[in-house]
C-alpha cells in the first residue's frame, strides 16, 4: 500500500479538471483497484510519496507567493519522492532529484531525465462507440494505412498556424513563460504534405479522410457523433494508422490506434514515449523519420508474417488495457518508488 501525502485544501470540486490524475481516482471517482494500492496519509513522516494536488502550469501563473516552491522545500526535508503534473500541450519540468514531473509530451533530448510521459488516457471505443467487437486484421500484400483528421496544405493554413504560434509566444512572454518553449511546427500543413506523399505511392494502400478542422471543435452533437464514428471506423479498417504530433510534441491518435488494436506509424519528432525502460516500443509501433517514412512502412510490413501482425494487434490492446490506462499507469510507477515503508 502506497501512502500518499497531498494538500487536501485543493481537493475540491473547483479543481476537478486540474487535479493530478491519480488523485482523481482517489477523490472524485474512487475504484477498488486504486484503493487497493493507494491511501492518503496526513503525515509526511509516514508518506511514501507526496503529490502536488493540481496542475502546476495553471497554478504557477497565479502563484504570487511562491507557494509551490515552499511546499516542495518542506516536503523534500522528509526524503520522499514528489510527483507533480504539468498539463497542457507544452508542459514544463521542475528541477530536483526527488521530483518526477508527469506530462503528456515534450522533446526527449531536452526534457529532464525525471520527466515521466503520461499516455493519453483514452476510453475503449469498442465499449462506447463501435458496433462490433475487436478483431485482428489480416496481412495484405500492400500495407493499408488510415488517417482521419485535420490536414490542410494551403498557404493560408500555413500562415494561420504561424500567426497562432506568434500570438501564443507573445502571450507567454507577456505573462512570463512557464511552459517549455516549442518552435514553430505547422502540424496541419505538415500532415497534409506527408499524407499527400503517401497517397501518391503505389506501394501503399491509403485510406485518408482530410478535414479542415479538428473533430474536437465540432459543436453540433449529431455531427460530432458521426465524425467520431467515422474516425474510429477508419482506424478499425486499417492495419496501420498515421500519427503526427499536434501543437504539443505528442499524438493522442497514437494511443487511440493502440486501444483499437492497430499499429501506429509515428513520425519521430524527438518524442519520448511512456515507460521506455520497460516497454519495447518496437514491438507495438513503427517509429519513422520524415525522410524514411515510405520505405520504413513497406520494409516493416514485408518483414512481418501474418501471425506476427495479428499478435501485435492483440498486444497493443492489451498494453493499453493493462498498463497505459489511468489506474494501472500509476500502479506501475508505485512499484518504482524508492522509499516504501
Amino acid at each position: 500500500m502506497i501512502k500518499v501525502y497531498t494538500d487536501h485544501e485543493y481537493l475540491n470540486e473547483d479543481n476537478r479538471k486540474r487535479i493530478f490524475p491519480l488523485l482523481f481516482d482517489m477523490v472524485y471517482k474512487p475504484n477498488p483497484k486504486t484503493q487497493e494500492h493507494f491511501c492518503f496519509t496526513r503525515s509526511l513522516e509516514d508518506a511514501n510519496v507526496a503529490i502536488f494536488p493540481v496542475d502546476i502550469i495553471s497554478f504557477l501563473y497565479r502563484d504570487q507567493k511562491k507557494y509551490l516552491q515552499t511546499w516542495i522545500d518542506e516536503v523534500s526535508k522528509y526524503g520522499i519522492e514528489i510527483w507533480v503534473y504539468a498539463a497542457g500541450d507544452f508542459g514544463a519540468d521542475l528541477q530536483g532529484s526527488n521530483i518526477k514531473t508527469f506530462r503528456f509530451g515534450g522533446f526527449d533530448s531536452k526534457m529532464n531525465p525525471n520527466s515521466q510521459i503520461m499516455p493519453a488516457f483514452v476510453n475503449d471505443p469498442y465499449d462506447e462507440i463501435m458496433i462490433n467487437d475487436f478483431y485482428a486484421l489480416p496481412k495484405k500484400i500492400k500495407p493499408n494505412i488510415g488517417f482521419v483528421g485535420n490536414a490542410d496544405g494551403s498557404i493560408l493554413k500555413f500562415f494561420k498556424e504561424y500567426f497562432l504560434y506568434l500570438r501564443r509566444n507573445f502571450q507567454a512572454i507577456k505573462v512570463g513563460r512557464i511552459e517549455d518553449y516549442h518552435g514553430f511546427y505547422p502540424s496541419s500543413y505538415k500532415r497534409y504534405r506527408f499524407l499527400d506523399k503517401m497517397s501518391k505511392s503505389i506501394k501503399l494502400d491509403c485510406n485518408f479522410i482530410l478535414r479542415k478542422k479538428y473533430r474536437a471543435k465540432e459543436k453540433n452533437a449529431g455531427n460530432r457523433k458521426d465524425s467520431t464514428l467515422e474516425f474510429f471506423t477508419n482506424i478499425q479498417n486499417n492495419l496501420y494508422v498515421f500519427c503526427l504530433r499536434g501543437n504539443g510534441n505528442f499524438s493522442i491518435r497514437f494511443y487511440e490506434a493502440l486501444i483499437m488494436g492497430r499499429i501506429p506509424v509515428l513520425v519521430d519528432t524527438d518524442v519520448r514515449l511512456p515507460f521506455t525502460n520497460t516497454i519495447n516500443w518496437s514491438e507495438h509501433c513503427l517509429l519513422v523519420s520524415e525522410k524514411n517514412l515510405l520505405d520504413k512502412i513497406v520494409s516493416f510490413h514485408n518483414a512481418k508474417s501474418q501471425v506476427e501482425l495479428e499478435a501485435m494487434q492483440f498486444e497493443n490492446r492489451k498494453l493499453i488495457k493493462e498498463k497505459l490506462n489511468r489506474i494501472d499507469y500509476f500502479i506501475q510507477f508505485s512499484k518504482q518508488i524508492s522509499k516504501v515503508k
